[in-house]
């Protein structure tokens, strides 16, 4: 019988790996580019298709209440997974899920955002874009066959290449990623990050043109004492953004408790509340990024600015709290743009020394919003940094929102997106450094207390190979591939009942996939997280890629006790 040829190599198998992800994270960032502008051009098509160039009262009223009523009976019953922003979702899929996606949700976010939105709705597209693009993401890693951590990985590269391409601008996009998703701006997927943003702009400005997604004026820092205005600025961003989620978290908590029946219609009441508001102030309608540009051009008079901060506050509770797909990210940029161009108004009238144009005042307050409601400062600071290109904008700019980032965190413990998935009982794992990597791995902390076992093995022999030694492991497989183990107490129940004589595949219980002897901490705890089970560790020795260990909980308890 001719010998099986010998197995690959560990580098060599690595090699190929990597080989293979970098051509899917490209895929990703083309594939996630493209949905996202696909997504921006279905919403402005939806915006058209149902409103018409001059809508009257009765349309404005009639479109969010019937297309929200469609919405909320598909939401109940086909896409029940796609309500609200996609961004915690996305998290807990990475987080928690091990990057598994279904299909249906990032086609269900495309279909119900596009409706939602283009239905006038106050929400945004970036958020469901983040979702859908990681979505597509999970679904290519899933078609082609990855490892289950490979999976996992391509969950936040597809959510910065949708954010590049919804936003055009691919490095706020990789910080988000980072900041948000992943929880770790040090995480060694930021290359990944990169090139998929890279490619997905790429796409985004083959089809859309490269047009900034605003127009903004020049800026220059009139005046040292401006400093202290834009310092104003950043507190009032901060308590708007206190008062705006702690009114979105209260109220969504209150519809949560509806029945089954009242969370059908609960979208089509906020879409008649949103066609009301609209018949008002339709400039609050959708995404609303036209009158973002005519704030930094210094378009909009203070009253004007006002009124629509406060009315796009309101209209934004209502569309976000009543179950309706839309995220929370453009409309806290709206707010901001509004308060900020107040403020630069009344700063402009009332200081006795030379100041910016509103404009710079309305950039600002984007940034600071967006930090205070989402709480990611630094993505906050490369995205304005990226629409202007002005290294001058960028102390004001800091100044604003730390103001704003610290007073949100000090009365908002719990960042917006947690707070949404721990109202629907998911709590997410506190973040693991990546520098933590370098401390140990999966080999230092494992156990070679183990028992690799043919599946015919007998049971009764297993146990006797075991017998004193409770928390001996026994694998069943073979070195390259355990198919799954079983306990010592599971062992002695089958003898005590008579079972000795039959296999121990019997016994068999699921086993997690494996980790490799020099796996991180982040790998090895995560997996531990999700499934607190033994997880066998491989190596590649001489005779190919073997079970060399076992790591528990327990191991890993037991070795940070005792490492020095």
């Amino acid at each position: 019988m001719t010998p099986p040829p010998p197995p690959p190599t560990l580098q060599s198998l690595r090699l190929r790996e990597n080989q293979l992800f970098f051509f899917i994270t490209v895929l990703v960032g083309v594939l996630a580019g493209l949905a996202a502008v696909l997504f921006t051009l279905a919403i402005e098509w939806v915006h058209r298709a149902l409103f018409g160039l001059d809508p009257g009262p009765a349309r404005l009223f009639l479109v969010p209440t019937v297309a929200s009523l469609l919405a909320g009976v598909l939401l109940a019953t086909v896409f029940p997974d796609v309500r609200g922003s996609g961004v915690p979702q996305t998290k807990a899929a990475f987080r928690l899920h091990g990057g598994v996606i279904p299909f249906r949700v990032p086609v269900g976010k495309f279909l119900m955002g596009a409706l939602c939105v283009g239905s006038g709705h106050s929400m945004g597209r970036e958020g469901p874009s983040v979702q859908i693009g990681a979505g597509v993401a999970s679904a290519i890693g899933q078609w082609v066959g990855l490892p289950a951590e490979r999976v996992r990985e391509l969950v936040p590269v597809g959510a910065a290449g949708a954010l590049a391409a919804a936003f055009n601008t691919p490095v706020s996009a990789v910080i988000f990623a980072l900041e948000e998703i992943i929880g770790d701006l040090n995480a060694p997927l930021i290359g990944s990050t990169v090139v998929a943003s890279v490619a997905s702009v790429m796409v985004e400005r083959s089809i859309l043109g490269n047009e900034p997604l605003f127009r903004v004026p020049a800026y220059h820092l009139m005046h040292a004492a401006e400093l202290g205005a834009y310092a104003a600025l950043g507190i009032i961003g901060g308590v708007i953004s206190v008062v705006f989620c702690r009114t979105l978290l209260r109220v969504r908590r209150a519809t949560l408790t509806l029945s089954a029946t009242g969370k059908v219609f609960l979208p089509a009441a906020g879409g008649a509340l949103v066609g009301l508001i609209i018949i008002a102030v339709p400039q609050v309608m959708g995404v609303g990024y036209e009158y973002i540009d005519q704030a930094l051009n210094g378009g909009l008079m203070i009253n004007t600015l006002l009124v629509l901060g406060a009315v796009k506050i309101v209209a934004t509770l209502v569309s976000y709290t009543t179950g309706n797909a839309g995220g929370i990210f453009a409309p806290s940029l709206f707010i901001g743009a509004m308060a900020g161009g107040a403020v630069g108004t009344a700063t402009h009238w009332l200081a006795p020394f030379p100041t910016a144009d509103p404009g710079a005042y309305a950039l600002v307050g984007m940034g600071a919003l967006f930090a205070g409601i989402i709480r990611a400062p630094l993505t906050s600071v490369f995205m304005i940094f990226e629409i202007t290109q002005d290294y001058q904008i960028l102390v004001p700019l800091m100044v604003a929102n730390l103001m704003s980032f610290l007073i949100s965190r000090h009365y908002l413990p719990v960042p917006i997106y947690h707070a949404l998935l721990a109202q629907d009982g998911i709590h997410l794992p506190p973040s693991i450094p990546a520098d933590a990597s370098r401390e140990w791995t999966a080999g230092s902390a494992m156990s070679r207390a183990f028992e690799l076992v043919s599946t015919e093995q007998l049971i009764a022999d297993v146990a006797a190979r075991t017998a004193g030694e409770p928390e001996r492991v026994v694998f069943i497989g073979t070195p390259a591939n355990v198919t799954g183990f079983v306990t010592d107490a599971d062992l002695r129940a089958a003898v005590a009942q008579g079972r000795g004589a039959g296999p121990v595949r019997e016994l068999e219980r699921a086993v997690p996939d494996a980790v490799w002897v020099d796996a991180p901490p982040r790998d090895v705890l995560e997996r531990l997280a999700r499934e607190d089970r033994p997880v066998p560790v491989v190596d590649d020795g001489p005779q190919g890629v073997s079970v060399c260990g076992v790591i528990r909980s327990t191991d890993v308890v037991r070795y940070l006790a005792t490492d020095p």
